[in-house]
């Protein structure tokens, strides 16, 4: 019987455990996420409208650490996403200014 106890909390420490290391690494991946996708619709967006250069010329930019993000431009705006759309930023060009972030 004490046998059975002890393997029972051990097992409850161990899930526990798991699940807070899965927290923060998921938190971690999602924060960076959020500054991948910003970044990339932010940079893409100045280098096809500020400095008129062709998409693939933009994506060349890019280093392996931002490969997974989706980049795309409409003419109006560039969004990147990533994480299937989980994670999204939208860049828009203000004549005079340059490109800003927009709020979803």
């Amino acid at each position: 019987m004490k046998v059975v106890k002890v393997l029972l909390i051990t097992l409850g420490v161990m899930l526990v455990l798991i699940g807070v290391g899965w927290q923060v690494w998921l938190k971690d991946q999602v924060a960076f996420a959020r500054v991948a996708t910003a970044y990339g619709a932010k940079q893409v967006c100045s280098c096809l409208h500020v400095a008129e250069r062709p998409m693939d010329s933009c994506m060349d930019d890019f280093t392996t650490d931002i490969s997974a993000v989706s980049i795309a431009d409409d003419g109006a705006e560039t969004s990147a996403t990533v994480l299937g759309g989980l994670v999204s930023a939208k860049a828009r060009l203000e004549p005079g200014l340059g490109c800003t972030l927009v709020k979803p």
